[in-house]
């Protein structure tokens, strides 16, 4: 059973992995039809409260439309790149890189 942590960071690496910037989207369905699929009834529930966290604090927002999808704010991206300036050449944000995550984020 995975644990509301594993879900945040698994959903904020997969936008990391698409290189994802603010306001990007989650691939159409990948949620329903690829992360879904790989989680039990619990862990269900269990997401449905990540996602809730996530929409709380301003990292992702819901898109209205036919299936589930997310999309990333500007402040998750700086939550997701806030350690990745140095190692992938990424431009710091308009802060200046300054985004510090507390750990209570996601």
């Amino acid at each position: 059973m995975r644990d509301k942590k594993t879900i945040k960071r698994e959903i904020l690496d997969k936008f990391r992995s698409l290189n994802a910037v603010s306001d990007e989207m989650l691939p159409p369905h990948w949620l329903e039809l690829v992360y879904l699929k790989k989680l039990s009834a619990d862990d269900k529930k269990i997401f449905k409260r990540a996602v809730q966290e996530l929409m709380a604090v301003g990292i992702v927002e819901n898109v209205e439309g036919a299936g589930l999808n997310l999309r990333l704010t500007q402040k998750g991206e700086n939550l997701i790149y806030s350690g990745d300036v140095q190692k992938s050449g990424r431009e710091p944000g308009p802060d200046g890189g300054a985004f510090q995550s507390t750990g209570s984020e996601a």
